[in-house]
């Protein structure tokens, strides 16, 4: 397994700008902020990588995983990873925070019109539940195949995860805030960018070249894995 790697140093300019937040706090002695705990980039239907960094972060110890969103969409195995995230999440391993592709799923199930989720990827996420050829009605098809409990944990999905000292979420915020700033959502290249006040973890998960990165706090060092889950030295 490798090590843990030294961030490479970039700072970007905020931006992006998000709505209200509906977050999850933690402050004090909480041990899921007391120790290691890591961030996670969008993972895009990649189950193997998922699979990969999953095991590297347990040999590390790392006592809690927060995962910033874009679980679904461009890889083949969104159902897979859904079932896993969950998995993690109700073992008290994880915190899954909802990204722009969670959101949009959320809203072409309120109403019942998938057309926009599936201009944005969402085909491969239609077909990794139904398993089979779909039929003139995907709406139906889907929904059938779509499991309750996967809905459920949709809709409990915060969009931040805050701390006394940084804030994380999906989409990279222009809000005035003095707390570090992690998010993802814009892919980066292969490297994540990690400054003094922010940090960006989007590193292309979902395609062939493209890498799942976990930011490690209180650190700021990182690690990865490509797309088949091996660890990236």
């Amino acid at each position: 397994m490798g090590g843990a790697r030294r961030p490479a140093v970039d700072v970007f300019p905020r931006a992006w700008s998000n709505g209200p937040r509906n977050r999850l706090r933690r402050s004090g002695e909480d041990p899921a902020v007391s120790s290691e705990i890591a961030f996670v980039g969008d993972v895009h239907g990649n189950r193997p990588a998922l699979s990969g960094l999953w095991r590297a972060l347990v040999r590390r110890e790392t006592s809690h995983v927060i995962f910033l969103g874009d679980y679904i969409n461009k890889g083949s195995q969104s159902a897979g990873v859904m079932q896993d995230l969950i998995a993690h999440r109700r073992a008290g391993r994880a915190s899954l925070l909802a990204g722009n592709h969670e959101l949009a799923l959320l809203d072409a199930i309120d109403r019942q019109d998938l057309s926009g989720f599936l201009k944005m990827g969402g085909a491969m996420t239609v077909k990794s539940y139904v398993g089979r050829r779909v039929g003139p009605d995907v709406f139906a098809d889907f929904i059938a195949a779509f499991p309750p409990e996967h809905l459920a944990e949709l809709r409990a999905m915060r969009t931040a995860y805050e701390t006394d000292e940084l804030i994380a979420e999906h989409i990279p915020s222009n809000s005035p805030t003095a707390k570090f700033h992690i998010s993802a959502h814009i892919p980066v290249g292969e490297l994540p960018r990690i400054g003094s006040r922010t940090a960006r973890v989007d590193t292309g998960c979902g395609t062939d070249s493209g890498r799942l990165t976990a930011l490690l706090w209180p650190s700021l060092d990182y690690m990865q894995v490509n797309s088949q889950g091996e660890v990236v030295p």
